[in-house]
């Protein structure tokens, strides 16, 4: 509407109604036919003009886009400027719910759990993100869909007619059944309900490892013991027994004995380490003294069955010396107890790409590929026989692993059967002193 016409509305509107006015008064005064014709023409252009203005209005309300506001001027201009702030500030509310409920969707999403809405009749209404990942939900694809026909599992419909508050319904993943999910019914107002997955697999595996772990333990100390009770029902016996006999039994049973304290040992050495993060004390190590500690250590221990090589050529280390003592120990140990006699054994520290190394190669049988993710694991042993014969624990490399991690290092595994094995030990650039030990007298490199 422009701005004449916009004039001309108003000057007719004006001028009009007191026209009509005046000649429904003559009409009524005098009876005067042309008066009823004047207040009739009058009232039928103003009727007129009010529906165009209706009209103007109309199509302003059902615009894609509510554009300038209809310039109409008085009541009418007044009722179309309300309406439009009227219609900003809804606007401004809608827009500011959307903001809010895309945040709180985008948090949900971000929620580890899976949750979905369900109806009164299990329809599916909402889900996350993790949802989707733990039940295979995906919307809007799945909107409306009834649970039970997306998740089939034996008792899952059963449960959600009835949920357990107190036990929830333990879902196995299709795909192997790698994943385990605890689903729980929770009600959500009156008639709704809302489900919540957790990934259980991680509890269950440490649940696992943990009853695995008792089922060790037991069975490592039942066989000593066995040992030991059974020589002890032998002294206890009235039948004589030779000298020899006794020293013989004697000695078994101190050789099963201190098997027993060194497995107790291992056990509370691993639970100290498991039970914290970090050493009691640091102190800047002589990697040269702790190697010539290693040596003298490792002579004695093969007994002149190997060829040792050590070599110290990389500078200091920050650390706890004791613990790290140990953990270089068992690695120099363990190449020692499983590489034949004549092989050889070459320690060495170094500085490698800023990073510090200590290494332990063998020429030993090697260990296969799939065996290299578990070594580290408690009780783990590729050879069960062949492991007791060297008097290892089982609990070695779960310890060497600890005391790495508390010094924020990391073992790496190389080997491969027949071509012998090499353990490494990398430490981080800020634990290295700046000024190297003294190297050790030695020849090859390992």
């Amino acid at each position: 509407m422009t701005a004449a016409s916009r004039w001309c509305a108003r000057i007719v509107l004006t001028g009009v109604l007191p026209i009509v006015c005046l000649a429904l008064l003559l009409a009524a005064l005098h009876g005067a036919i042309w008066g009823w014709v004047v207040a009739a023409g009058g009232l039928m252009l103003v009727v007129l003009l009010q529906t165009r203005r209706l009209a103007l209005l109309a199509a302003w309300i059902d615009g894609p886009q509510h554009g300038e506001v209809p310039d109409s001027g008085g009541a009418w201009g007044e009722v179309f400027r309300k309406l439009s702030r009227k219609l900003r500030l809804d606007a401004r509310a809608l827009a500011e719910v959307e903001a809010r409920l895309g945040s709180f969707s985008d948090a949900m999403d971000a929620v580890p759990d899976g949750l979905v809405v369900l109806s009164e009749n299990h329809q599916v209404q909402w889900a996350n993100r993790a949802a989707g990942e733990h039940l295979g939900i995906r919307l809007p694809r799945d909107g409306g869909a009834i649970i039970q026909q997306l998740v089939r599992a034996p008792g899952f419909a059963e449960y959600l007619s009835s949920p357990d508050g107190q036990s929830p319904f333990i879902l196995l993943s299709p795909a192997a059944r790698r994943r385990a999910y605890s689903l729980r019914a929770v009600p959500l107002g009156e008639r709704n309900t809302l489900l919540v997955s957790l990934d259980v697999t991680d509890a269950r595996r440490v649940e696992a490892m943990r009853s695995t772990f008792v089922a060790n333990v037991s069975h490592e100390l039942r066989t000593p013991l066995t040992v030991v009770s059974g020589f002890l029902e032998h002294f206890g016996d009235d039948s004589a027994m030779s000298v020899e006999q006794r020293q013989h039994f004697v000695r078994l049973m101190s050789e099963q004995t201190r098997r027993m304290l060194s497995l107790v040992d291992d056990l509370l050495t691993l639970s100290r380490l498991e039970a914290d993060d970090a050493p009691a004390s640091e102190e800047d190590i002589d990697m040269a003294d702790l190697l010539a500690q290693l040596q003298a250590e490792a002579e004695g221990l093969s007994g002149g069955r190997h060829r040792l090589q050590f070599r110290c050529s990389g500078p200091g280390l920050r650390g706890n010396r004791h613990e790290l003592h140990s953990a270089f120990g068992n690695l120099v140990s363990n190449a020692i107890r499983y590489t034949p006699a004549g092989g050889d054994i070459r320690v060495r520290w170094r500085l490698r790409a800023g990073v510090g190394v200590f290494s332990v190669r063998d020429s030993g049988v090697g260990i296969a590929a799939e065996h290299l993710p578990r070594l580290t694991e408690r009780f783990y042993r590729i050879d069960r026989g062949r492991s007791r014969d060297t008097g290892g624990t089982g609990l070695g490399l779960a310890i060497v692993k600890h005391i790495l991690l508390r010094h924020q290092a990391a073992l790496v595994i190389d080997s491969q059967p027949g071509a012998g094995s090499n353990f490494r030990a990398e430490f981080p650039e800020w634990r290295l002193r700046p000024q190297p030990s003294p190297p050790l007298p030695a020849a090859d490199e390992a």
